[in-house]
């Protein structure tokens, strides 16, 4: 009976402490459905990733925050050592500054999600 119930309440703790609003922010990114295959500059920049060395490693990636309540995309790898300049994109694929610059500090990658 005692570990019936306590199942029970650790499912329950762990069915109410899950937070869906982060999803949320990604849901209509750029208003569409899919930024991958509706955004042609960003379908375009995946292709031209893919033919990278760094994609065969698998050390590159795109990833997608929410800043100030717009979709930005960013274009970063996993090469510690690299010394890398991450760039930052807006929905229309123009580049609107880089991680560690005047705007972006490293902290918008707490939020953001691999796509």
């Amino acid at each position: 009976m005692t570990k019936t119930l306590l199942t029970s309440a650790f499912l329950l703790f762990i069915m109410t402490s899950c937070n869906y609003s982060d999803k949320d922010d990604y849901n209509n990114t750029c208003n569409v459905s899919n930024p991958i295959e509706d955004l042609s500059w960003l379908k375009d920049k995946i292709l031209e990733l893919e033919q990278t060395s760094l994609y065969e490693s698998g050390e590159i990636y795109i990833s997608q925050a929410n800043y100030n309540g717009n979709t930005i995309f960013i274009m970063g790898n996993c090469c510690a050592v690299c010394n890398t300049i991450v760039p930052i994109y807006n929905c229309k694929g123009e580049s609107i500054g880089y991680i560690g610059d005047d705007t972006f500090d490293s902290t918008i990658l707490e939020k953001d999600v691999i796509i």
